[in-house]
């Protein structure tokens, strides 16, 4: 008998676990199909799955769109990366129709305190975690006053949006640097603070911001399968430059797993790590949700994704896929590199 999971559309990583999907289905040689969606025509991601669909694009179609959609193929599983808040509020509605629901969490409130940087610092550190000192921001004068106090002693300091995705709005103050650095080489997310200052000030409004010391670093992306607050099986990327190290062990993977622990995590989840001047790993974010580098993984040995799926249709115990992730491993080094698919009609699309 097949079995049925759906990938609804996420925001950075959809194809990567369709395609881990795929490959331990295939070699398990186990009857899965998989199925994705998207509200656009992404035909480089939707042309991975077995079967497409695309999702309405209003939030009010929605569940009536899962539970036909369910009904008809018989889905067992399902997996968002977007939208998770939506998904979560209505878990009990969607589960009613046979599925199994992973948005990331269990509950709606873990989600909000993991989009809110400085509520997630607090709680973390409640929780004995080591996590970066961070400061709320919610004016100029505010942010100036702070800059004139060094708040974190002698350590250089960072400001991004207390919520927000992929790094957007993060800049480290630099009083050497020049008035134009931001504009000519924004990759280094270094400005002044007089010219961030003034900007700031012809602004409409401040969005809430929060101010850290900047941490030298290396910096560690933890991709993990959590499965209601226990860790099954995970693998941690020290960055390198253009070079990512896969690594199973060390003081920042065991944070990462803690972290995934304490905000009861639940599916595929991320956690980013950064190392102190005296060389200890602080706690940067978590994001409840697969990150965009969880594909390089598998050159590790571990396939997450495909962990994830056999583990969802009940094809692997907790235990097999704790066992696999350890004996699957290897260290290895990846790098990024840009490329290129040809860009088809889609053969496999659900009217």
């Amino acid at each position: 008998m097949t079995m049925n999971i759906w990938l609804m559309e996420g925001l950075s990583s959809q194809r990567d676990i369709i395609q881990g999907i795929s490959a331990a289905a295939e070699a398990s040689q186990q009857p899965i199909s998989v199925f994705a969606s998207h509200r656009h025509q992404r035909n480089e991601i939707l042309s991975q799955a077995d079967f497409a669909l695309i999702e309405p694009a209003e939030d009010e179609r929605r569940l009536a769109f899962i539970i036909s959609t369910v009904e008809q193929h018989g889905i067992r599983a399902i997996h968002t990366g977007r939208n998770a808040r939506w998904f979560e509020s209505r878990r009990a509605e969607i589960e009613t129709s046979g599925a199994s629901l992973t948005t990331g969490a269990t509950r709606v409130e873990m989600l909000d305190l993991a989009d809110d940087k400085v509520s997630f610092a607090e709680s973390m550190a409640q929780h004995g975690l080591p996590v970066v000192p961070s400061m709320r921001i919610d004016s100029t004068s505010q942010l100036r006053q702070l800059l004139l106090d060094s708040p974190f002693g002698d350590a250089p300091l960072c400001v991004k949006p207390v919520t927000g995705i992929y790094g957007m709005g993060f800049w480290r103050f630099d009083e050497s640097a020049s008035p134009m650095a931001a504009f000519t080489h924004p990759d280094s997310r270094r400005v002044h603070p007089h010219f961030y200052l003034q900007a700031l000030d012809a602004a409409d409004r401040v969005e809430p911001l929060v101010l850290m010391p900047w941490l030298p670093g290396p910096e560690y992306s933890i991709d993990l399968l959590v499965e209601k607050g226990s860790v099954l099986a995970a693998v941690a990327r020290r960055k390198d430059g253009a070079l990512q190290h896969l690594e199973n062990s060390g003081e920042a993977y065991e944070l990462g797993r803690a972290c995934a622990e304490a905000m009861e995590a639940d599916g595929l989840v991320n956690v980013q790590t950064r190392h102190d001047a005296s060389g200890k790993p602080l706690l940067l974010e978590i994001n409840m949700r697969p990150s965009g580098g969880i594909g390089y993984t598998r050159f590790s040995g571990v396939n997450l994704p495909g962990l994830f799926a056999m583990r969802r249709l009940g094809l692997m115990t907790a235990q097999q896929v704790r066992d696999r992730a350890i004996r699957d491993f290897s260290p290895a080094t990846v790098r990024s590199i840009t490329d290129v698919v040809r860009y088809q009609p889609l053969t496999n699309l659900i009217p």
